[in-house]
């Protein structure tokens, strides 16, 4: 009546493959995407310039910096700026980042105040390199309107 199973061929308790499946296709986090768009306020414009990077998807032309993604070509990129992904994820960077600082204030350590939003050099929807014109006349006028105060 019984007789022998065969064996289970899943990954079953197999702790690094999971790990692994489940860090494959890890990409920075909100608030380290946030802290390089606020320091990096000179660099915007050199990375929307799209360097040709061969080692990167469509050779690293077509880029999105709030979701930290390269795309093949430009209707690709422009897909993906009408995305449900592509809103939320500015909708998550227009709102404070949690910090160290904040939990411990929240955690009893000094008194709690609210954060701020970050101040962005530029509007978050033209954060991407098919918008670089765009962002090259923002940035001639707020030159040209510190040269004149």
């Amino acid at each position: 009546m019984g007789g022998h199973y065969a064996k289970k061929r899943h990954h079953h308790r197999v702790l690094d493959h999971k790990k692994a499946h489940s860090t494959k296709r890890r990409t920075q986090d909100v608030d380290q995407i946030s802290t390089t768009m606020i320091k990096a306020t000179p660099s915007i414009l050199k990375a929307l310039e799209g360097k040709r990077d061969l080692d990167k998807v469509g050779k690293g032309e077509n880029f999105c910096m709030p979701c930290d993604r390269y795309f093949m070509n430009t209707t690709d990129l422009e897909k993906h700026e009408r995305s449900k992904p592509h809103k939320k994820r500015l909708k998550y960077l227009a709102e404070p980042q949690y910090s160290h600082a904040e939990a411990e204030m929240a955690g009893g350590l000094g008194s709690y105040v609210s954060p701020n939003a970050p101040a962005y050099p530029i509007q978050l929807g033209l954060m991407t390199t098919r918008h670089k014109d765009e962002v090259k006349d923002l940035e001639t006028q707020l030159l040209s309107a510190s040269v004149m105060q």
